[in-house]
């Protein structure tokens, strides 16, 4: 099927986010997103109360000084947080402004607009939607997208998160597709394995959010017309089990799945099956 097909199937799950890694910074012995699109302000009896979504779509959350939240005009703006180390009334006071008792938190004390910043004019093809601080899992060009599996160092079954993300490389557009949105163990957001073949072998993951499922596959067997070996590679996306639409990669697939990665990371196919395409 054609890549508009696949378009279509992934519409209803679109997320406002570009395709670039997340700046932090560290403030005390906390990491914090030194950017984010504010949703909500609301004022509580500790702090202002921010609900924000980084550069790829993640909701977050951060505690803020009073005055931002006065700052209505920051509702939906892509802003730059600068923090500070601030005493605050301790949660045991309730809300009762006589009580003496505090705590230190980590404040945003201010929230700047800022655009989304351009790439380097010196960058090179990008390979993959992984940060510096993720494995590549998987990643190919299909067609004018790209495919990633992503996972975070370290990450095992039940440590650290896997992701997949599908979406146009090399823009600041917003990513097609990230699954699951939150950060969750591998073990809890995939399934998949390691498959044996005449004359080789394969692997394939699948990532769901119903009715939608997205496999990535990679494999090598006896495929060819006459039996000739033959790789295989790209997504099948699937609507409630059947697969819907298929996008064979254009690039040579990079990445760590196979057997030896199924064995760390503890994902296995709990039951399902995997239909190579043709």
């Amino acid at each position: 099927m054609s890549s508009r097909i696949l378009l279509a199937a992934i519409a209803a799950m679109m997320l406002p986010a570009p395709a670039s890694a997340q700046d932090t910074v560290t403030v005390g012995q906390e990491t914090k997103r030194a950017f984010g699109t504010i949703t909500s302000l609301n004022a509580g009896d500790t702090a202002c109360y921010l609900k924000l979504k980084d550069d790829r779509g993640t909701a977050f959350e951060e505690m803020a000084r009073f005055e931002i939240c006065e700052q209505r005009a920051l509702l939906g703006k892509r802003v730059a947080l600068t923090y500070v180390q601030q005493p605050v009334m301790s949660p045991d006071c309730q809300g009762d402004p006589a009580c003496r008792k505090t705590r230190t938190v980590v404040l945003v004390s201010a929230a700047r607009p800022a655009a989304l910043a351009a790439a380097p004019a010196t960058n090179t093809a990008q390979v993959s939607f992984c940060t510096s601080e993720e494995s590549v899992v998987f990643a190919c060009r299909a067609g004018g997208k790209m495919v990633s599996v992503c996972a975070s160092k370290p990450a095992g079954p039940n440590r650290g998160y896997l992701q997949y993300r599908f979406g146009k490389p090399d823009t600041s557009e917003p990513l097609d597709i990230m699954l699951p949105e939150s950060r969750l163990p591998p073990s809890k957001v995939a399934t998949g394995e390691n498959v044996a073949f005449s004359g080789g072998g394969g692997s394939w993951l699948r990532f769901a959010k119903a009715p939608f499922a997205y496999g990535v596959y990679s494999g090598i067997g006896k495929w060819g017309p006459k039996g000739e070996i033959r790789e295989k590679s790209g997504v099948v996306v699937e609507r409630q089990g059947k697969a819907i639409a298929t996008l064979k990669c254009t690039s040579k697939p990079i990445g760590e799945l196979g057997p030896y990665w199924f064995e760390q990371i503890g994902i296995t196919a709990n039951g399902q099956d995997f239909g190579f395409p043709d």
